[in-house]
């Protein structure tokens, strides 16, 4: 006889049953890995905020008197109120107010509220009766949360 016949040869035979299982092994591993992952996804949630309060007055009006024509400037607190889609307050949430040249910023309490004080001074010009300040708000697991007319400013005599 020239050689051994195939099924009479088992070197081909040695080595694959602990390939399999190799193989098993890590394609488990793997699954295990890709099913984690998916259980543990969790979808940003929605925020929302509102200005309740400015300077003292309830809403989220800031009215600037002028008692002439030109850039009139003036410095402003308030507060915020954030809280989740089911109207839990959102505590920890990084709170920005800004425009007309000024800027504010807060973090919320437990209660969700954050109080925005020593801001720069918002102006308006010469020419400007109104204006808008934005407020963004951002928080761990959550979508940020923008509103470009959150706050009016409006100039009376």
């Amino acid at each position: 006889m020239r050689g051994k016949r195939f099924e009479d040869d088992e070197r081909g035979v040695e080595g694959l049953p602990v390939r399999l299982i190799v193989v098993l092994v890590v394609g488990v591993i793997a699954l295990s890995a890709m099913v984690a992952a998916v259980n543990s996804f969790k979808p940003q949630r929605t925020l929302t905020a509102a200005v309740t309060e400015v300077s003292g007055k309830d809403g989220n009006l800031l009215q600037i008197s002028s008692t002439g024509e030109g850039v009139v400037q003036k410095t402003w607190t308030c507060y915020v109120n954030v809280t989740d889609e089911k109207g839990d307050p959102v505590s920890g949430a990084s709170v920005i107010l800004y425009g007309l040249g000024g800027a504010g910023s807060g973090v919320t309490n437990t209660k969700g509220v954050a109080y925005i004080k020593n801001t720069n001074n918002i102006r308006l010009n010469a020419n400007q009766n109104s204006g808008y300040l934005t407020l963004e708000v951002s928080a761990p697991g959550f979508h940020t949360y923008k509103n470009e007319n959150a706050l009016a400013v409006i100039r009376v005599n």
